[in-house]
């Protein structure tokens, strides 16, 4: 059964569709069936994964019944990964998956492609709008994207909010996976200071580890349209990706264990 999990953000501008592209590449290359989801109107997983090279259609076209899934979800070459872009070109197209996010439509598609991959990422408009809170109603977990600026302190616990006002209403399984600091400046002391204070005011947990930092190939490889680690020289620049999945592979798994403990096991557990 696949995990669906949102990439999330307050503000835009942080790296989300990147983070959404590169690790959903990482954890099929891993071994794992994954779809990534663009439900974001602004289109942005097309341009990142060169999809829109062999179609233009995507979740709209799902929505309005013009298409089956099979035409729009796309693998890429290694069949490892597949990728259902926004299919957003028109206005009109925008004002339909806000729509479909309100009548329910929009987390039925979601339903319905899931059930053949391990994974599936949602990558998702910024802030707390109703396309949001519809996919955190058929999602597992939430991967919240940060960058550390000064507004993320006032915009944090709004985000916050959300996530506890979905599990007690509509959907009791989805959970904060963790929060991801990315486009990080290790040399920027305000930086330092504003993860500092948001450290302290939320359990440490609550964050990944894992740091993605500032890099200019990040860029470039959006440019090109390939995850940075199939980037010429892109490795290293890949690698907090890798660290990111091998995290969230292990918090699945102390998570699974600790559910199934059981002080009366016998036999081969």
């Amino acid at each position: 059964m696949a995990r669906t999990l949102i990439i999330a953000s307050q503000k835009g501008g942080v790296g989300k569709t990147t983070t959404a592209l590169n690790l959903s590449y990482t954890l099929a290359q891993l071994g794992n069936r994954v779809l990534l989801v663009d439900s974001d109107p602004q289109g942005g997983i097309a341009i990142a994964s060169n999809l829109r090279r062999k179609t233009s259609q995507g979740l709209v076209h799902l929505l309005r019944g013009d298409v089956a899934p099979d035409d729009v979800i796309i693998p890429t070459r290694d069949g490892r990964l597949s990728v259902l872009g926004s299919g957003v070109e028109e206005p009109e197209d925008t004002t339909l998956l806000e729509e479909s996010s309100r009548n329910g439509a929009l987390e039925a598609i979601v339903r319905d492609t899931a059930g053949d991959y391990d994974y599936v990422f949602l990558d998702t408009p910024a802030g707390v709008g109703g396309i949001v809170e519809a996919l955190m109603g058929v999602s597992d977990g939430v991967i919240l994207m940060m960058r550390c600026r000064t507004l993320l302190l006032k915009t944090l616990p709004i985000f916050l909010k959300l996530i506890r006002r979905v599990r007690s209403t509509r959907n009791p399984r989805l959970r904060l996976e963790g929060a991801l600091v990315t486009m990080w400046h290790d040399g920027d002391p305000l930086e330092k200071e504003i993860l500092s204070e948001l450290t302290a005011r939320v359990p440490e947990a609550l964050f990944f580890r894992t740091v993605i930092p500032y890099d200019s190939r990040f860029e470039r490889a959006s440019v090109k349209g390939i995850p940075v680690i199939l980037l010429p020289g892109g490795t290293d620049a890949g690698k907090p990706y890798l660290e990111l999945a091998m995290e969230l592979k292990e918090r699945e798994v102390l998570r699974n264990v600790e559910i199934e403990a059981d002080d009366h096991v016998e036999g081969i557990f």
